[in-house]
């Protein structure tokens, strides 16, 4: 009787868990919006590249509808589009393409339009359309400014670099010096000669102060005073007009002729910034064009606002690593899993594996031998169980209680399942993949029943490679295909709890 139920009960656990996917499946691919509770419009892009059925339309971050179909009418793409009709849509509506993630997934941002335009009726079109630029047109105009920067830097090196521009600089600091030298030298002179003539005011306007007294004795002091005002007035003209024309020669024609050298390059080099100020604002070259050209300068300011959405949605990522270990109850040994998780969004991960399972993985060897043995052919076909580790790597993606996965399980190509109850505490989990290894019969089929108890503690419960009868080694009696019941825990982490860990552990 027992041979008889077992089957049984897997048959029965078997399509129980292959109608709950299909009711899945069918349930996801529904999914979407009604006729009663959405509108059909649609838009003309030149580029629909990324974009596909059941692609998303957000306001502010939050799905208000969906594509429902892409045609070509001539050189542009129509997109239709359901939008929920509590969306107030107006007929200067705008759709604007953003990518979503690094696959090349892009989504649709719809601004519903202003109060004061006319209500969009069903099946009219948005006619505000913002193609954003690709990720090529980007890394080109990224190259095209590179190469700029560096060949003015390769012209600053040829300027400035060698011994003739150490030698132009070096000469160009020494005649500032020269010329502060002078520059004091004259500053104290001038300062003497000032406090003298103030001297002097100072004692012109007491006679003066006399004179209105009626002192009419002092009027020749006054006048001799004067005197000495214009003698030094003209000694100071002449030393001022010596300096100017480099009368005194030597050292300070030097600094005088030095003077004359930078103001000529300061001239030349205001030439310069001239032509260069005037390229920019006739829109020569690609710095003129970018800031003359307003389309170029918003394209890359939305170019700019990409990168940096990008690097947001890199430094919010989350990171949870697992250990898992399941005990395989026919085989009698331990199943261990490493396991990274990578989660940029709440509704989408990567996962990676690292998978030691107890049994290994099957090769085949021909071995051929000269001269054949008695009774035994020359060739000969022998299957060899080894021990490796295994890797999955999946994505996947979550649609309301269910997650839908894909990519490499344990070495071989495969797809997943995912169904959630109970705020995600209780999940069961389908597998399948091996569809092409020739020892097994059938695809491997996994289920497994994972409920977490604590916060990062969770314990499993499932049978493995349901669909195969079990083969073992005729040699070692390990068990190497075939159905399996298996029961286990794990443990889990997020970068968060890591940060917290990490300035505890010990370090050797």
């Amino acid at each position: 009787m027992t041979k008889i139920f077992t089957p049984l009960r897997v048959g029965l656990l078997v399509l129980a868990a292959g109608a709950i996917l299909f009711g899945a499946l069918t349930f996801v691919r529904k999914g979407g919006l009604g006729e009663k509770e959405s509108i059909l419009v649609y838009a003309y892009f030149r580029d629909a590249s990324g974009l596909g059925p059941k692609s998303r339309v957000q306001i502010a971050g939050i799905q208000v509808g969906e594509i429902v179909d892409i045609q070509l009418e001539g050189l542009r793409a129509k997109v239709v589009l359901r939008i929920r009709r509590d969306v107030d849509l107006r007929e200067d509506a705008s759709l604007a393409k953003r990518s979503e993630s690094l696959l090349g997934d892009y989504l649709l941002d719809l601004n519903p339009g202003t109060p004061a335009a006319p209500p969009m009726e069903d099946g009219g079109e948005i006619k505000r359309v913002l193609d954003q630029q690709g990720m090529e047109q980007l890394m080109g105009s990224l190259t095209t400014i590179a190469a700029d920067v560096q060949e003015v830097t390769h012209a600053l090196r040829i300027a400035l670099g060698g011994e003739k521009g150490a030698a132009s600089l070096q000469a160009i600091v020494g005649n500032l010096e020269l010329i502060s030298h002078h520059m004091n030298r004259t500053m104290a002179d001038g300062e003497v000669r000032m406090a003298a003539i103030l001297r002097n005011v100072e004692l012109v306007t007491d006679q003066v102060r006399n004179l209105t007294a009626g002192d009419d004795a002092q009027l020749a002091r006054i006048m001799e005073d004067l005197e000495h005002i214009t003698r030094d007035t003209r000694e100071v003209m002449g030393t001022v007009r010596q300096a100017v024309s480099g009368a005194d020669g030597g050292e300070l024609d030097d600094g005088m002729a030095s003077v004359k050298q930078s103001l000529q390059r300061l001239d030349n080099a205001l030439a310069n910034v001239e032509e260069v100020t005037r390229k920019v604002r006739d829109g020569e070259g690609t710095l003129g064009k970018l800031v003359s050209d307003e389309r170029l300068g918003q394209k890359l300011g939305e170019t700019v606002e990409d990168v940096a959405d990008l690097a947001s949605r890199l430094t919010q990522m989350q990171v949870e690593v697992g250990i898992r270990s399941d005990y395989l109850l026919s085989q009698g040994a331990a199943k261990n899993f490493l396991q990274l998780r990578l989660i940029p969004k709440p509704d989408k991960y990567y996962l990676l594996e690292l998978v030691d399972d107890p049994r290994g993985e099957t090769q085949t060897v021909i071995v051929t031998s000269n001269p054949p043995s008695d009774g035994e052919p020359a060739t000969q076909v022998q299957r060899i169980n080894r021990e490796t580790i295994k890797i999955s790597a999946q994505f996947a993606k979550r649609y309301y209680f269910s997650t839908l996965r894909f990519g490499i399980i344990e070495n071989t190509g495969g797809v997943g399942a995912d169904l959630h109850f109970l705020d995600d505490a209780v999940a069961l989990k389908l597998d399948a993949f091996n569809f092409t290894v020739q020892a097994l019969r059938y695809p491997r089929l996994r289920a497994t029943l994972r409920i977490q108890a604590l916060d990062h503690l969770f314990v499993t419960a499932g049978v493995d490679d349901a669909l195969n009868r079990q083969v073992r080694d005729s040699v070692t009696n390990q068990l190497v295909a075939g159905r399996d019941f298996f029961v286990g825990a794990g443990v889990f982490f997020t970068d968060d709890d890591l940060k917290v860990l990490v300035p505890v552990v010990p370090i050797p």
